[in-house]
C-alpha cells in the first residue's frame, strides 16, 4: 500500500474510447460508457490502485438503469484527468 495526497477529476475519453461509443459490440465499449460516467459527473474520484507502470485506477460501482448493481474497475489514460490536493490516504498498489 502507498499513500497519496490527491483526488481526480475526469475530465475527457480517450480518443480509441470516443472511436468505440459508435459500436455496442466493440470491446472498449463498455470501458466507453464507464469513462462517461465518471466525465459527466464531474465528481471528485478517490484512486483504488496505481498498477507497477504508475497507472491509476479507479473503483466505480453504481446501479444501472435496471436498478441492478454494477461494480467496475477502470484504468485512467494519462491526460484524462486531473489531480486535486486532497488528504493523505493509502491507495492500493498491488493486487493479490
Amino acid at each position: 500500500m502507498i499513500e497519496i495526497d490527491y483526488l481526480v477529476n475526469v475530465v475527457t475519453i480517450p480518443a480509441d474510447l470516443i472511436e468505440a461509443a459508435n459500436n455496442k459490440n466493440s470491446d472498449l465499449y463498455e470501458a466507453y460508457k464507464i469513462y462517461q460516467i465518471l466525465v459527466e459527473s464531474s465528481l471528485l474520484w478517490r484512486v483504488w490502485y496505481i498498477d507497477e507502470y504508475g497507472k491509476i485506477w479507479l473503483d466505480v460501482n453504481l446501479v444501472n438503469k435496471a436498478g441492478e448493481h454494477e461494480f467496475h474497475t477502470i484504468a485512467l489514460d494519462e491526460g484524462t484527468y486531473v489531480k486535486v490536493n486532497a488528504e493523505s490516504y493509502v491507495v492500493l498498489d498491488e493486487l493479490k
